[in-house]
């Protein structure tokens, strides 16, 4: 990590603290008092690392912007769990925006009312999920984009923070692939003010304990699997099929125990 910078939450307190003190957190909005800044998070791989740092954010009073994948290859906001994770989110008061990913086009050129139209199907998706309007919106893996994304201040009615627009009015910071390149944001905080300031951070960086990037990717990504695998187990007790097929189809007493089950004797050597 650039500088052996560490990405961990009690860092992220410390951050968001100092940026606290000298300006104020009005979601995307920059039209209010300066100096300003929109704290955003794109939450590409952990939603599990977002609500933890949602979390901080309102034990300290500042309110960020939060924007989630519809199509995202690492979860399903359709899933009760991950509904319940970005609802609670929202109860904690932050700004929540579509992140849209142009990989669900099939075509490079296509027509551009056929993408508002998929637009605003995520849109209307997620903001009946989490019972909540969506603000804010920005393209996920946008400098792969570059050519195909819309460069208008507003897409369906929500506050295109891809925009050159808006870039041009902030000084702009991110934590993409979990390393800082110019300088670090702590590095930023310590100089002096800007008058609106765009920090872009990616949540499954910022953990417990410090980590490389890919490792935070893998803990990410192997979590979710393990939580799966937990789950399906949990399944079959809950519908007695436990004791009737665990043997036969391989489950070890490491993966019951694993799944906070008992035992079964028919399972015990």
């Amino acid at each position: 990590m650039t500088k052996n910078y560490e990405f961990t939450e009690l860092k992220y307190r410390d951050l968001i603290l100092a940026a606290s003190l000298k300006y104020s957190f009005n979601g995307s909005d920059f039209s209010g008092a300066s100096p300003s800044v929109c704290w955003r998070h794109d939450v590409d791989y952990s939603p599990h690392r977002a609500l933890a740092m949602a979390r901080i954010e309102a034990s300290v009073g500042v309110r960020c912007v939060y924007h989630f994948l519809v199509s995202s290859r690492y979860y399903n906001v359709l899933e009760p769990e991950i509904t319940k994770i970005f609802r609670e989110i929202v109860i904690l008061g932050h700004e929540v925006g579509l992140h849209f990913d142009m990989d669900v086009i099939e075509s490079e050129c296509l027509a551009e009312d056929l993408l508002m139209e998929r637009i605003l199907l995520e849109k209307n998706l997620l903001s009946q999920l989490l019972n909540c309007e969506l603000v804010s919106f920005s393209f996920h893996n946008h400098v792969l984009h570059l050519e195909n994304i819309v460069d208008s201040e507003e897409i369906c009615g929500m506050r295109n923070l891809a925009s050159p627009a808006f870039y041009r009015q902030a000084k702009y910071l991110s934590d993409s692939n979990g390393i800082w390149r110019e300088e670090t944001l702590e590095e930023l905080l310590s100089g002096a003010s800007f008058s609106k300031l765009h920090v872009l951070t990616h949540p499954v960086w910022w953990t417990p304990e410090p980590l490389v990037p890919l490792k935070c990717v893998s803990r990410a990504v192997e979590g979710r699997a393990r939580a799966n695998k937990i789950m399906y187990i949990q399944i079959m007790q809950r519908d007695g099929r436990l004791k009737e097929i665990g043997e036969l189809i391989g489950l070890t007493e490491q993966d019951l125990q694993s799944a906070g089950l008992f035992v079964p004797k028919e399972l015990q050597d």
